[in-house]
């Protein structure tokens, strides 16, 4: 499954649709009965009117009325979505009825005539403008109806002024135990966000790379430690094993999906995983420990934000002309990801060396390693690459991944290396998990 919250995000939502039509139209008021602390409580909301529609033509006038507001809120105060709400969307139809999509800057609604009245809400169109503001940044799809599309909905209701309905929906969340708020400090992705937010903030160059540096570290620190304890205790005793899970990364037939492709697997390879990749190129399933997956979808989350917004910037600035903008955008992408696995794989080294991994040391500037592997860590190795083994064969993997064809322009080659040097990871808020 492509889309493991799906059925949970829809589930809040489709509470919180249940609420907004048990809305008295006399007081406007809904009486909800919610769970807290394990006891009962009826608590009342006031929400905002939400708009219905009678066909998918009128909802083109809503969604403009947002993207205006929120293009205004940008100019005063900053985007909140990279940006995301200058680009236009455009409202079709189409004859089905159980569905309301979202791609590539474009909301599908079904018509009433053919039994689409319950897409044709103001709650719903939101929904599918938040997957526009999170997702579907030149085609790379982030998180499909995970945390950070959820923090985005929330935004999204909140910034057009529909702050009831919002907290109606984090209620929803906490009823069904989704984005609980764990202390600040609390755990190592936790950790990781504080380095990712320190980046973010960085004034120069070195400290964004000081900063980068530092969260692959830690994350490598951490597999490590968790390495090491699991070879310390017995094999009776409760501890994590090897999973898997599929990340979605691009559209069907879009063309940058093999780069979105090459830098998960960059972030892979620096993160002890192994990874498939699906026939048609949308997305790929990783496997390793539970630590290590997180941390790679936390990495590749940030970097794939930050590759692509460089490469639009570079495009605009006419600097890869005569060359074709798609052929100078595809070097752009080699180069940024070559570089940044080059940074990934180098903060990994530098960590292992300093935890003792090989007992006579190891080169941090080449990746060299001098003497013996830690066993806890050969051990690692071995169980992940087995489990990997083991999974081809169950579900019948076949065959290698061919990549991406190279690319002859290596002045965008050059660029993309050299915006991979200033690469930043993102705000935190969109890397918890």
């Amino acid at each position: 499954m492509d889309d493991p919250d799906q059925r949970s995000t829809y589930a809040a939502e489709d509470m919180v649709t249940a609420w907004l039509d048990a809305v008295s139209p006399d007081t406007g008021i809904v009486q909800v009965t919610l769970t807290r602390g394990g006891k009962r409580r009826v608590v009342d909301f006031s929400p905002e009117t939400e708009p219905r529609f009678s066909n998918p033509s009128n909802v083109t006038v809503f969604v403009d009325q947002v993207l205006d507001r929120l293009r205004q809120q940008a100019r005063d105060y900053g985007s909140r979505y990279r940006d995301r709400e200058r680009k236009p969307v455009e409202v079709v139809t189409y004859r089905g009825w159980k569905k309301a999509t979202y791609r590539d800057g474009q909301i599908c609604l079904p018509e009433r005539e053919r039994g689409g009245a319950w897409a044709l809400r103001g709650f719903v169109v939101v929904h599918e403008l938040a997957h526009h503001l999170n997702t579907g940044v030149e085609g790379a799809i982030i998180d499909t109806h995970g945390a950070g599309f959820r923090a985005t909905m929330l935004q999204l209701l909140e910034d057009i002024g529909w702050t009831e309905i919002a907290a109606m929906l984090r209620e929803a969340h906490r009823q069904l135990g989704l984005d609980s708020q764990r202390p600040e400090g609390d755990g190592m992705l936790a950790k990781v966000g504080k380095m990712l937010r320190h980046a973010e903030g960085a004034s120069t160059e070195a400290e964004r790379d000081a900063f980068l540096t530092k969260a692959q570290q830690l994350a490598t620190s951490h597999s490590i430690e968790l390495a090491v304890a699991r070879a310390a205790h017995e094999q009776t005793e409760s501890s994590p094993t090897p999973s898997f899970e599929p990340v979605r990364l691009g559209h069907r037939g879009q063309q940058s999906n093999v780069r979105y492709i090459e830098l998960m697997l960059a972030v892979a390879r620096a993160n002890d995983l192994r990874c498939t990749i699906r026939g048609d190129n949308t997305g790929v399933t990783l496997y390793g420990f539970p630590d290590d997956i997180a941390v790679v979808k936390t990495l590749y989350v940030s970097l794939v934000v930050q590759m692509v917004a460089d490469a639009d910037a570079y495009i605009r600035s006419g600097a890869h002309r005569p060359v074709h903008g798609r052929t100078a955008r595809a070097a752009f992408y080699s180069g940024w990801t070559a570089r940044i696995e080059q940074r990934l794989q180098r903060a990994q080294w530098a960590a292992q060396s300093s935890a003792g991994v090989y007992s006579n040391g190891i080169n941090v500037i080449t990746g060299t390693a001098r003497g013996t592997k830690l066993p806890a860590l050969v051990a690692k190795d071995v169980e992940v690459r087995d489990y990997f083994d083991y999974m081809r064969r169950q579900h019948g993997v076949r065959g290698t991944w061919r990549g991406s064809n190279a690319v002859a322009d290596e002045h965008s080659t050059a660029r993309g290396r050299a915006a991979a040097e200033r690469a930043r990871l993102g705000r935190g808020a969109e890397l918890t998990t």
